[in-house]
Order: C-alpha cells, then structure tokens, then sequence
C-alpha cells in the first residue's frame, strides 16, 4: 500500500519543517536548563559568602577593638574579644552573617508589619501583633533597661549593622531569602531585641484563642461537662458528669458575652516557623553520672522551620564564657554552659493572658470601670499590605482599650475597620490624612454601630520588664546558689530553669513575670468590672514551683510534661495542660538505667532518640475491651486490634501499631466529639493553641473501661460503639493512604515533617516539599508532635538537643536541625538532618586549640583607624 509522504509504518515522520521545529524547542530547553544551572552556582556561590564562611581581616569604624571569629564545620562561630562589648557586637555580627533574613522576618512579625511584603495572607498576624502592642512596649523596655543590659543590646545591634553596611556597599552579598531590597532594612536597635523577646513569649503561652474556644464549649456544654477538656485545676474526671446536658445554642441572658468573628489561627500565622514550643530536660546527680559530676540533658520542641529557630554560639573573652543556643535576634542564651554552671530555660506553660468582659455603655466610647464610667483610649494603627495584584495598599483600624488592656473585636477579618475602604499607597509615600501608627487619641468620636459588651485582653508583655537582664546575670554566676535571685525580677518568657552545677547542686525554678490573681480565672474571660481579678502585683519568686535535687532520695531530676507540685501559699498559679506523659516516660528510662550503671555523657544523651510510650499500650487494652464488649469485631476492625494488640508502644518510623493507634485517635476524636461539640466548635477545638485532644480522648476511654456505667462522656456502650467504629475507620484510611499492602503500614509513612520557611521568599530547598519520614510522638522522648484529629503531619519536634557534663567544659554534645545557616545552598543550610534522623549528637567543640585545629574559616573584625 502506497504511504503518504511523511509516512512510515503507520506513523508519522517528521517532515523537514516539523524536524526544524523540534531541533529549535531542543535547543531552546538546552538553553533553559544552562541558565538555570548557573543560576544555581552564582546563588550557591552567593550563599556560601552570605554566610560568613569567609575568612581575612575587615576594618570596621566605631569598633573598640578586636574581634575574632572562627567557624567549625557545623557552621558554629566561637567569637573571642578582649572586652564585653566587643563581644557583644560579634554576637551581632555573626547572627546577621547566619540568619538576617531571620532577623528581620521576626522584627516584622512582632512589630505587625509582616503583610507589607508576605501579602493578605499575613494581615491576621499583624492585627495580632499590634493588638499585642509589642513594639511600644519593646520600646519603653529598652528605654528602662539597665546600663549594662542595654549597653549588651547597643553593642549587639551595632554588630548588626556592620554587617548591614557591608551588604549595603556591596561588600557582602544580599541573603537570598531577604525578599526586600538591602536599602529599605531599617539599622537594628535594641528594642527590636527585646520585640523578639515578647513575640517568643506569646507563642510559648498566648492563650487568646485558646480561652475563646473553652469559653464557647462551657456555652455549649455547661460546665461541669465541659471542665474535662480544661487543664489543671480547672479540670474534672470525665466520670463526674453523670449525663451529656441537651446542647444548646447561645442565649443572651446567659450572662456572657458571644464569642466574636475573630481569626482564630491569628496566633498560628504570628508563630509561624515557631510553634507552640515546649520541651524538656532532666539532671543526672553526681552519684548516677560516670564522670561524677552532674549530666544535664535537654531539648526544645519547635516548629519545623527554615532556618531553624535556635542558632549555636560560643563566646569568650570580657569576663564572659559561654557557649549554648540563642535565637538571632537576641543575645539572650537560652539553653547554656559556663565553666561554672550549666541550664536550659524551657517553657513553663504558664497562661500568661486574660480576657476580660467589659461593659460598654451606651454612649460610644465609655466603659464601666467599676462603679464609674471610663473613657476608652483610642489609637489608629495603619497596616500595610500587598493585595494579590502586587499594590501595596492600607487598612486603617481604631484600636480601643479599656484598663485591662485592648478590644479583641479589633481582629475581626472584615477587612478595613470602620467600613473605610482600602487605600492604594505610592511607594514610600503616605495617603493624605493618614495618623502616624504611634499616634494616641482619647475620645475620639466613631461612627460604628454601639455595643453593650466586648472583650479585652491583658498580657504580660504589655507590662514593664525586660527578660534580657536575668538571663544576662546568669553569665557571671559561679554556682546554682545565686539562681533565685537572679531570677527574682525575670520578666519574660515565663521559664522552668533547669539548672546544675560543678558541685553538685541541682534544680528547677520556674521564673517569669505572672499575675497574681486573687481569684482563679480557669482558663475563661472573667467580668471586667469585679476587681477581683484584676491584676494587682506579680508572683514572688518563692510562691514560683521549684524543685532541687536530692541524691539521698533519687539520683535524678525530671521536668517535662508533668504537674508542678502542690504547695502551700503556691495555689494562685495556673498552668496549660502538663499530662505527665513524657515525664514518666523519662523518670522510666532514667531508673531502668541507673539500676544497672553510671551514665556516661554520650549514653544520657542517646536516651533523646527513645522512641517508646508508656500510656498508649494502656489505652490500647482498654479500648479492645470496651470494642469486644458486646460482639465480635468485623474483620478490618480486627485486624486493626490485631496489630495493636501485637505493639509495644514503640513509635519507629517503622512502626505499623504506631500508624494503626494514632489512626484511631483521629476516629475517636470524631466519634466522641465532633457530634455533642458541633462541626464548628469541634475543628476550632482542635485548632486552639496548647490544647491536648489526644490526652483528653485517652483519659475518657480509660475511665469508660474503669466505670462500665451508662451517662455522660464515659457511658460504656456510646464509648464503645465509638471504638468499634474507630477500628474499622481506621483500617479503611490505611488502606486508603498507603494502598493494601501491609508491609506499607508504617508509622514515618503517614507522620512526616516538612520545614517551613520563616519567609515565603527566594530559593527553597528540595527537603521543605517532601516530608521526611519522622518517628516519636507527643509522649516519647524523641518528641515529634502532632496535631489530632487534623493532620498526622509533624507540627514540632525536639530540633535542639543538648547535653552537658559538668566535670570539663568542653563535654557538651548537641543536635540542630535543620542547621546553622539560612542559605539553602550552603552545606550548614541542612546537615543538622542526619543527625536529628540518627538520633546522635555531636560534639560541640569548645576548647580554643581544637577550635583553630577544625576551623574551616577565620575571620577578624579590626577597629577602623
């Protein structure tokens, strides 16, 4: 058969023309991929010079003297100067030669002026952050600092800025992921320290959104069914309830106020690349060390971020020797090691914020304050965002505040406050009429629709205090004696301090500024007018949990997830939830060990890559009783109790009974709550900060199995139709998510960790869009948490890990992942992942001839003559 010209077998040949066509798409991909590939070599060649991996001398103006700094190979800088401030201000200089972009991204979250560059989607972050009120109080702090304290903050940001003037004049390279032009970064200045000090605070323990959430279920609930939910002495037994009430929706002659249409991720957006961090840390006494001195080990639980939020330090010279972990941004070392002492500054979870009721009255812009009748202070803030189509544009808002604090109202998404259109701004210019953001007005006519109640907040940032100078004494102290009072005026973040020394002392202190409260609030907004629950003073130091070690009755000491102790005169604190999970889990391993040895540094440290829970299994065996209750499991449910039956607790990545159990968590969660919460209510309760849905569940099918009575949270056949439900969902969403073959059934499978970057801005490494496979939970001291009933994705995990033996300075071992630096071509962008994934740390060099032996760069910061 005769083909057609172009032809052949049946298919088609290119003609001359078509052949032309595709040699010039060839090319032009070849050409594509060319550039592209030298583009990545001049961004990698940039990065590795952003990060002060140079070496040689530069000549700075202002400087006092010298300042060496030398890197090892993981990217750590040992800066040594002769005098404090030179010190200080190689701080400075080596945070911004790491993490500038870092830096700045922290000072524009925490001033509320993230939008400006990341778009709408930043808006309720900064309506936080300036509801908040952190840069004006950040600034009057710095104003009140110490001589010294704010000597440490002008030389610090001094180094900032050297580094800042060497991208400026083209003497450094711009950090790739800036994402705005070198010229428009304002110089760094000491309050800009202490913002980030205050927005740390509020992610650690901001409870606004959290108080909203429990406030709507007693709406809904009624109290005493709702209490199970609470932390703390707020919380009840799931047992005391005897029957569910019937839901009800919300009436206004309750007597409380209705939740408004606030955003309630506004804290998520703010903390992003942060989290809701926690951790934990225990010593190990003299008599259960090798070494026979004490062994402290800790970790910080933090969001998966680019970079990571801890950075790795040394410095020495000025009567100053430390290394430890700061965050850019602050000098602040918040987990240390002197010669002397030795401590890790951890979260407390102490709620450090209330809501208040306030009644309005009728006449727009008063509140009753007591028995009078008060003005409310007004202020216009002016936020600044880029819409979709790339305009920088303005939403002018009237912030109002009573005594207590500002209006929570005010982070309505409705856009532009006050019904006032959005207003296209030119660049570095200001529309007409605008007010300057600093700007206070008092009694300010509005024309908005007049309320007779709303809500405001206090928070402890807003009050004077710095937590820059207590932990600066630390530096100088000899032993754990001076610890309390150094303490003593400690402002923020709240802390347990655990801390050891060469001599053996050892202990906890909890630290920070907290309200006392003349009534407890339990976690819920309380009336603005009873002045029983104003704040009056802050809680002494002595009235603050504190522990210390006792060799004579235990060899070690714990701090976790646990509850702080009871005692008498200390019952005005609260706290979030502390299950004690991880606590026991600790306190277990730490026995087992000790029965059989004396623990070397590097053993008490591989103890943090324990994969192990201890309530699961529990939970485990009460959940099949309550499931096999009334008849046989159907055949995917009993595969599913086949496989827990089978577990050990263990959380491996490779764990299949890790996968099956916290699989059906997330059912029960469903099964049990959604329905008496409602939709709404329910996923807002699994989106509030700090909450802990998983503990909730397993202690309300723990009392089911102990009481096997009907009514309420824990009636027996509700809780187990609930289980056998679970089981069965359970088995359908493995097979769903990872297909039918078992062998695929693997806990790292479904609990990944993805980085986040701080900044959604220039070139992104390969790692932050494939999950990396993560074992550990909430409960196992590899801790990798996630979030219930949502998603089984990592949301924060142990990334710094530390431990310290007290008989020499330089035995210290640690872990940061994902590493030192922020460019993502440079090697210390990621290498801290290996080691988070084996479980092992390194050693963290501090003896200065090893340091000179394994630097891989010097560089010296020489005054200008």
């Amino acid at each position: 058969m005769a083909g057609r010209p172009g032809v052949k077998n049946g298919r088609g040949a290119p003609g001359l023309g078509e052949l032309g066509l595709r040699l010039l798409v060839g090319a032009a991909v070849i050409l594509v991929a060319l550039f592209a590939l030298q583009r990545s070599r001049s961004i990698g060649l940039d990065a590795r010079g952003a990060l002060a991996g140079s070496s040689g001398t530069i000549r700075i103006a202002g400087l006092g003297g010298p300042v060496e700094i030398l890197r090892d190979g993981r990217g750590i800088p040992h800066v040594y100067a002769r005098q404090t401030a030179e010190i200080w201000f190689g701080v400075g200089f080596a945070h911004a030669e790491d993490r500038l972009a870092q830096m700045i991204a922290l000072r524009r979250r925490a001033y509320g002026r993230a939008a400006e560059l990341e778009g709408e989607s930043a808006l309720s972050a900064d309506r936080l952050a300036r509801l908040l009120e952190i840069e004006p109080a950040a600034r009057e702090a710095a104003a009140s600092l110490p001589a010294s304290s704010r000597g440490v903050l002008v030389a610090y940001a001094a180094g900032v800025n050297a580094r800042i003037t060497r991208i400026r004049d083209d003497r450094a390279p711009t950090p790739s992921q800036l994402g705005e032009p070198i010229a428009a970064v304002a110089p760094w200045q000491p309050a800009d320290s202490l913002a980030v000090v205050k927005l740390l605070s509020w992610c650690m323990a901001g409870t606004l959104e959290t108080t909203l959430v429990l406030d709507e279920l007693i709406q809904r609930l009624d109290s005493v069914p709702a209490r199970p939910f609470f932390p703390g002495r707020a919380s009840v037994d799931f047992g005391v309830a005897p029957s569910l009430p019937m839901l009800r929706s919300f009436e206004s002659g309750s007597g409380r106020v209705p939740a408004p249409a606030i955003a309630l991720g506004s804290t998520r957006s703010l903390c992003r690349g942060i989290g809701q961090p926690t951790g934990g840390a225990w010593v190990i006494g003299s008599g259960g060390s090798a070494s026979g001195a004490p062994l402290l080990v800790a970790d910080w639980q933090v969001a998966p971020s680019t970079p990571a939020l801890f950075h790795e330090l040394q410095v020495s010279g000025g009567g100053i020797d430390v290394l430890g972990a700061t965050v850019p941004g602050s000098p602040i070392f918040w987990i240390g090691r002197t010669p002397y002492l030795a401590w890790a500054g951890l979260p407390a979870g102490a709620p450090i914020a209330d809501l208040f009721i306030e009644t309005l009255g009728e006449e727009s812009g008063f509140y009753q304050s007591g028995r009078s009748r008060t003005r409310l202070v007004e202020r216009e803030e002016i936020l600044r965002y880029v819409d979709r189509g790339g305009t920088l544009r303005e939403e002018k808002r009237v912030l109002r505040s009573t005594r207590h604090g500002p209006l929570i109202e005010w982070l309505a998404e409705e856009g532009p406050a006050r019904g006032a259109p959005s207003v296209e701004v030119a660049p570095g210019g200001r529309p007409s009429g605008s007010v300057p953001s600093g700007e206070v007005r008092t009694g300010a006519a509005t024309t908005e629709p007049r309320e007779t109640a709303a809500r405001s907040l206090a928070w402890t940032g807003a009050r004077a205090g710095d937590g820059l100078s207590s932990m600066l004494a630390l530096l100088r102290l000899e032993g754990a004696g001076g610890i309390a009072s150094v303490l003593a005026a400690h402002h923020e973040p709240v802390l347990a301090l655990v801390y050891a020394d060469r001599s053996g002392q050892a202990g906890v202190q909890v630290a920070g500024w907290l309200p006392h409260r003349p009534l407890p609030t339990g976690l819920v907004p309380v009336e603005g007018r009873l002045a029983s629950f104003d704040w009056r003073h802050r809680v002494a130091i002595d009235a603050l949990p504190a522990m210390r070690l006792s060799p004579s009755t235990r060899p070690f000491l714990v701090m976790a997830d646990q509850p702080w102790p009871r005692e008498e005169g200390r019952g005005d604190v609260e706290f979030l939830w502390r299950p004690g999970d991880r606590t026991d889990q600790i306190e277990a391993a730490l026995a087992a060990r000790l029965r059989l040895r004396a623990l070397d540094l590097r053993e008490a440290a591989e103890m943090l890559a324990d994969h192990g829970t201890r309530r699961a299994p529990t939970v485990v065996r009460a959940l099949l009783a309550l499931a096999r209750r009334e008849r046989p499991l159907d055949i995917e449910a009993e595969e599913i109790a086949g496989i827990l039956e089978r577990w050990d607790g263990d959380t491996g990545v490779n764990s299949s009974g890790a996968a099956a159990y916290h699989l059906v968590v997330d059912r029960l969660l469903e099964n049990l709550l959604r329905e008496p919460f409602g939709p709404e209510l329910y996923g807002r309760y699994l989106n509030a900060p700090h909450v802990r849905p998983q503990d909730s569940i397993e202690r309300l099918v723990l009392r089911a199995d102990e009481l096997r009575k009907p009514g309420g949270w824990t009636d027996e056949s509700r809780v187990a139709a609930a289980a056998r439900r679970s089981l069965r969902e359970a088995w359908v969403a493995l097979a769903h998510r990872l297909g039918p073959a078992r062998d695929r059934w693997e806990w790292g499978e479904l609990h990944r960790m993805r980085f986040v970057p701080f900044a959604p801005f220039g070139v992104m490494a390969e790692f932050l869009y494939k999950g990396l496979r993560t074992g550990g939970s909430a409960e196992s001291l590899d801790a990798a948490r996630h979030r219930p009933g949502l998603s089984l994705e990592v949301e924060s995990a142990s990334l710094y890990r530390v431990a310290m033996d007290l008989s020499a300075n330089d035995r210290v071992l640690s872990s940061l992942a994902p590493g030192q630096s922020e460019e993502p071509a440079h090697p210390n962008f990621s290498d801290g992942i290996a080691r988070f994934r084996g479980g092992r740390l390194a050693l963290f060099t501090t003896d200065r001839l090893a340091v000179e032996e394994e630097s891989v760069a010097r560089l010296v910061l020489e005054p200008a003559r």
